[in-house]
């Protein structure tokens, strides 16, 4: 591929994750590469080779019938693209199916989509996480097979092929983010995904432990819809299959307040003294202290300072 075709090439899958949201993006990414890499049909998605599973979400199709991706992820451990390149950051290889060296069961599932040509790639995602990106395409006639110069390309390209993707997840993930929180998606399990820029710090000054961070995370994944913590709130909800979608937000520290409490509560923000307050409401100064002092007492601090700082005002 010359200078000006791959310059093109990222012009248009960049354009296309800036304007698009996801789902209709990695639509348009397909049709985008088969102009550079010409192919009948394509299975990509995230894969996770932890733990001695590989694990799949997000997946989508091009060309092929719901019923193949069931049919491979039931041979994947047969599948030779991910014995010889599962450990390596940018994979690409081409195989022909016939005359390939492949297990039996892996080659009559190929067959029985009519695959006689395979391009396969992944690429590790950036950011903390365990999880790659990857996209394998296929030729159906026996007379096409993917050149030495595409399987060159492809490599080349495939990594801009993530950016974009992760580019476009970043933008929907911002968007789902409650007002000055973050968001991040996780697979079963509690693995991160994707996530905005700050979630996982954020997590980790709330929870300094590797491993209670990661059991939070995993019962949010298996169904638990909301975790509390002292100055966080994790609340969990189905995304796609496979994935969950965390949103992180600062804890609503006077939620356990009554309405006459939350409206001294919202005077002490203010910054009125409790004399103030109590000429305010029309109410003595020992009726505002005794309610400040309950308040304090139901938030869990001790001081004027700390509430302020706890509440958000500080």
């Amino acid at each position: 591929m010359d200078t000006h075709s791959f310059s093109q090439l990222v012009f248009q899958l960049t354009n296309s994750a800036i304007e698009l949201p996801p789902d209709a993006h990695q639509k348009a990414q397909i049709n985008i590469l088969r102009n550079a890499i010409p192919f009948d049909a394509a299975w990509w998605g995230w894969s996770n080779f932890g733990n001695g599973r590989n694990k799949l979400v997000n997946t989508g199709l091009f060309g092929l019938p719901r019923s193949f991706e069931s049919a491979v992820r039931a041979v994947l451990h047969l599948d030779p693209f991910v014995q010889t390149g599962r450990n390596l950051a940018v994979f690409g290889k081409s195989l022909e199916v016939q005359s390939a060296p492949l297990p039996d069961e892996f080659r009559k599932c190929l067959e029985a989509f009519q695959i006689t040509s395979v391009l396969n790639g992944h690429c590790r995602l950036q950011g903390n996480t365990e999880f790659n990106f990857f996209l394998s395409l296929y030729k159906r006639d026996s007379n096409e097979r993917f050149s030495t110069a595409e399987t060159a390309d492809y490599r080349f390209i495939l990594r801009h092929i993530e950016q974009c993707l992760s580019l476009a997840l970043r933008a929907e993930l911002r968007s789902l983010a409650p007002e000055g929180g973050e968001t991040a998606l996780i697979s079963a399990g509690g693995a991160i995904v994707r996530a905005t820029s700050r979630f996982q710090d954020r997590l980790a000054q709330e929870v300094s432990g590797t491993a209670e961070r990661q059991a939070i995370l995993s019962d949010l994944s298996f169904g638990r819809a909301k975790w509390t913590g002292a100055q966080l709130v994790l609340t969990g909800a189905p995304y796609k299959q496979g994935l969950v979608l965390v949103r992180l937000a600062a804890t609503d520290v006077l939620a356990c307040l009554s309405i006459e409490e939350r409206r001294v509560a919202d005077y002490l923000t203010q910054g009125l003294t409790m004399r103030e307050i109590a000429a305010t409401r029309g109410v003595a100064h020992n009726t505002v202290r005794n309610q400040v002092a309950t308040i304090y007492r139901k938030i869990g601090v001790k001081n004027r300072a700390t509430f302020m700082t706890r509440s958000g005002a500080g």
